[in-house]
């Protein structure tokens, strides 16, 4: 018994598959990608009156502002940063010990969930609502 596979395809089937990719590549690149975090009439409703924290790092930026720094300029009670491996600045190197301490920038506490703390404990957690995470 023999089996054959081919899997060649006519010149045609090329040119139709490469003008649908081609069309659905243009259709996707003229639309703007929103994230999340630049939604804000959809979320800051919920936040307003709340205590929030956040999980963030360097990549929890909206246009160029970290999202710490515009949540807090729209007034949102930030009462805490919890910090992933790198920081949430992202000014740590990898593997770095990040100790728990104050944000130069915006003089927010920052503790840190990297190391032997995984998670935020009760006590962490007892003067916050809501935790807002956003790591991309």
């Amino acid at each position: 018994m023999a089996i054959i596979v081919s899997c060649k395809s006519s010149e045609n089937e090329k040119t139709e598959n490469y003008t649908e990719s081609n069309s659905v590549s243009q259709e996707v690149a003229s639309k703007k990608i929103v994230l999340g975090a630049e939604k804000f009439g959809e979320y800051l409703p919920l936040l307003r009156g709340q205590r929030i924290a956040l999980v963030v790092n360097q990549t929890s930026i909206v246009g160029n502002s970290h999202l710490v720094d515009t949540l807090r300029a729209l007034g949102v009670d930030i009462k805490k940063v919890f910090a992933p491996e790198h920081g949430f600045r992202g000014d740590h190197s990898a593997g770095a010990i990040i100790k728990n301490g104050i944000d130069q920038k915006s003089g927010l506490p920052v503790v840190s969930l990297y190391g032997s703390t995984k998670k935020p404990s009760k006590e962490m957690l007892a003067e916050v609502d809501v935790v807002l995470f956003d790591i991309q």
